[in-house]
């Protein structure tokens, strides 16, 4: 999930198509192969249609009652203003927001509480993720040699 403000420290909500059509930050699942920062960026100009750079990670959510982990990182855009795609279909609205409204996601009531505080300038350290190989490469280290001239603990 992303946490980004505009100039006034509203924060990029957008209201979700289906279910019970829950407010919540942008944000959404990682594909296979898939860097957690360029998940990120793509579901947040696919539902809201700004382009970000992501910065530093904010917070974390263990949703056991979905076998998931949440993050949240902090997000920011050049652009301060939204545009939903008509093509999109999981997000109905997007917009900058000074309160969390009442129909909101449980993470997004958890990171809205959880802030500490406004997001002014971008980090200066973006986040970045690493990928191991598919097939870890172990090398076997070699044997120690045992000494006979020394007992052991002496």
């Amino acid at each position: 999930m992303a946490w980004i403000e505009d100039s006034d420290q509203n924060v990029l909500l957008v209201r979700q198509a289906g279910g019970l059509k829950l407010w919540t930050l942008p944000g959404g699942k990682v594909k296979r192969g898939e860097s957690l920062v360029k998940a990120l960026k793509r579901e947040v100009y696919e539902e809201s249609g700004l382009r970000v750079q992501i910065g530093s990670l904010l917070g974390v959510l263990d949703r056991r009652d979905k076998d998931a982990i949440t993050l949240l990182f902090v997000a920011v855009s050049n652009k301060q203003s939204v545009n939903v795609k008509q093509t999109q279909k999981e997000i109905i609205k997007a917009g900058f927001q000074a309160a969390l409204p009442k129909k909101a996601s449980p993470s997004a009531k958890y990171f809205w509480s959880a802030r500490k505080g406004p997001v002014k300038k971008p980090p200066k350290i973006p986040a970045s993720t690493h990928q191991f190989p598919e097939t870890p490469v172990i090398k076997q280290l070699p044997t120690p040699k045992k000494r006979a001239d020394k007992p052991f603990g002496s």
